[in-house]
């Protein structure tokens, strides 16, 4: 414990040396957290002392603006001496929210006047500033709705947005020339341009990017992410700009313990150079004691320390994470987050904000319509021996505007219902079995023209019809090209069969050295070094295969070291294996 001094300053101790190896761990400071600490040494002492115990963190954020509440800058200067006096890095915040539920009406000069000033206050304090979630723009008052002109909300926000960015980074550069400033977006990233978050704009005026990977609770909570963003999200801003990610941000709201673990370890999947927990207070925990004091209880801290430790014991063994490369646009919308739904049935994702050129096989969801160049650059992907696949709804949204350039497949604009689905591989075999899900899932239904396309998996519904759930295009000297039918609710590819939700992969991860046979909701994380990572999200242990594509492999658990053992399937070699509800572990082949 620290000794509290008649001054009411902490005694400085000594400096902590203790830090992962493969990551820097960060939490942020919010601003009641701020006051606490100013307010209450022994606070900010006993808590530090509990949450370091777990947490090997050696930077904090500390932060100065929130919806309308400063921090008093004799507070922020005592936090911050405690901080650094334990041999902590810290850094400003600044949430930039002007009420609870509303952003700065950017419009109304009075208000970017008062955001710069915090900005010019906090440049002061600190040589680096994080902005947390809310640089954007949600207000509609007659200032805004003047400024707007004959634009559309979104067009206007993200001009604005632009603008307000290069202002704010003016400022804080005209206090402190070497200040470093990183804009951190929250997680709802395919909504982004709605609210003014300028993806193609901002990350080029900004020092650096970090980026929000709270997934929280799939199933109870109002966004409906699902886990597998928590990687995807850091992947495509490592894109956006290459070497300038600082990480990835995660808070235990919303969430079980379990589901807090998880989002931590899915961060750290993606390999960045920093995590953060937010905030420092739900960490720490009082609990009243029968003679009136109070105890400082760490069970959050304690989950995310022995995440920490399970990561950074194999994170140096992994190589460069990749997976099937998929276009996605800045300030692209359609078929919202749908990667993440692939990602949780075993499809590795990456999402790139430019087209991939050079990578083997694309992924293009409805986003990809965006990019008024779309068909052309399928058609030099596919002239250059390489694979492509869309989704229905990039056709669907294609349709009339060059899709028939490509193919004579449409979307009818009818669907159909089913639970009953075949594998074929060419038009003369007829399907080997009939596999069903658990419930109806509804599809779009697809027509085409019967010469040039096979069915690799069909859809079988009344009366013995079929639609496909997985097209490949015939005729193709070069290249491969597939259609992949997305069900209207997204959360419907958990319910496909697992011999089709297979077959899918085998086709999308034709250039991958390894593909999961598997039920949904496990997660395979590939890395370059032939080594990957299995997450399972079920709640129930889960039996399954890992196919590794050559004879005689050899596989390894880089968790103990110990020899898993499969066998020679053809030219592949299969393992079985058990893993216990809700973990990962990670392997080797060779």
């Amino acid at each position: 414990m620290g000794i509290v001094l008649a001054c009411g300053c902490v005694a400085a101790h000594a400096q902590t040396t203790d830090h992962y190896r493969n990551f820097s761990s960060a939490i942020f400071v919010p601003i009641d957290d701020m006051r606490h600490m100013a307010a209450d040494p022994k606070f900010m002492e006993n808590s530090f002392d509990l949450i370091h115990a777990s947490i090997k963190f050696d930077k904090v954020w500390l932060e100065t603006y929130r919806s309308g509440q400063v921090t008093d800058e004799a507070d922020v200067r005592k936090v911050k001496q405690f901080f650094e006096s334990k041999g902590i890095k810290t850094s400003g915040g600044i949430m930039a929210i002007g009420t609870e539920d509303r952003s700065f009406c950017w419009a109304d000069p009075e208000q970017r006047e008062r955001f710069q000033k915090i900005v010019a206050y906090t440049a002061g304090i600190f040589d680096e500033i994080i902005f947390d979630d809310m640089f954007m723009n949600n207000c509609r008052d007659a200032m805004a709705q003047k400024a707007r002109g004959d634009r559309g909300w979104t067009q206007f926000r993200l001009d604005e947005l632009a603008d307000v960015a290069e202002m704010t980074v003016k400022t804080a550069k005209g206090v402190n020339p070497k200040i470093n400033l990183i804009l951190k977006p929250p997680n709802w990233y395919d909504e982004y341009q709605f609210s003014g978050y300028n993806m193609a704009a901002e990350p080029k005026v900004f020092d650096m990017i970090y980026t929000g990977n709270e997934t929280r609770d799939a199933e109870n909570t109002v966004q409906y992410l699902q886990s597998y963003q928590s990687y995807d999200l850091v992947r495509y801003f490592e894109h956006l700009k290459p070497g300038k990610m600082g990480g990835g941000w995660v808070d235990p709201g919303a969430a079980s313990l379990n589901r807090f673990a998880e989002q931590l370890e899915d961060t750290l999947f993606a390999k960045p150079k920093q995590i953060t927990i937010w905030p420092w207070g739900q960490l720490v925990e009082s609990l009243q004691e029968p003679d009136g004091s109070t105890k400082l209880t760490d069970l959050n801290a304690e989950v995310a320390g022995n995440s920490y430790e399970k990561l950074d014991s194999i994170l140096g063994k992994l190589g460069t994470p990749y997976g099937v490369a998929s276009y996605k646009p800045p300030n692209s919308s359609g078929e919202m987050y749908l990667q993440n739904y692939l990602g949780m049935i075993g499809i590795p994702m990456d999402m790139y904000p430019e087209f991939p050129a050079d990578r083997d096989t694309i992924l293009l969801t409805e986003q990809a319509k965006a990019d008024p160049q779309i068909v052309g650059k399928i058609w030099e992907h596919l002239n250059a021996g390489k694979t492509v696949v869309i989704t229905t709804g990039l056709l669907k949204a294609l349709q009339g505007k060059g899709m028939d350039q490509l193919v004579d497949v449409e979307d009818s604009g009818h669907n159909v219902i089913t639970n009953k689905f075949a594998n074929k591989r060419s038009m003369s075999e007829e399907p080997d079995n009939y596999y069903y899900s658990q419930s109806d899932i509804i599809l779009p239904k697809i027509e085409y023209g019967i010469v040039d396309i096979d069915p690799i998996v069909q859809a079988i519904y009344k009366d013995d019809s079929r639609s496909p759930l997985l097209l490949e295009l015939h005729g193709l000297l070069k290249g491969r090209f597939f259609i992949l039918t997305i069900p209207d609710n997204d959360s419907d590819l958990y319910q496909l069969p697992q011999p089709v939700l297979t077959q899918i992969r085998k086709e999308l991860m034709g250039d991958m050295p390894v593909y999961l046979d598997s039920p949904s909701k496990i997660s395979l994380f590939a890395y370059d070094n032939n080594t990957f990572v299995t997450r399972t999200y079920q709640t129930g242990a889960a039996r399954y295969k890992i196919v590794i594509k050559r004879p005689s492999a050899r596989l390894f658990n880089l968790q103990t070291g110990a020899e898993v053992h499969g066998y020679v399937d053809g030219d592949t070699t299969v393992f079985e294996v058990l893993q216990q509800p809700r973990t990962f572990t990670a392997y080797r082949f060779e």
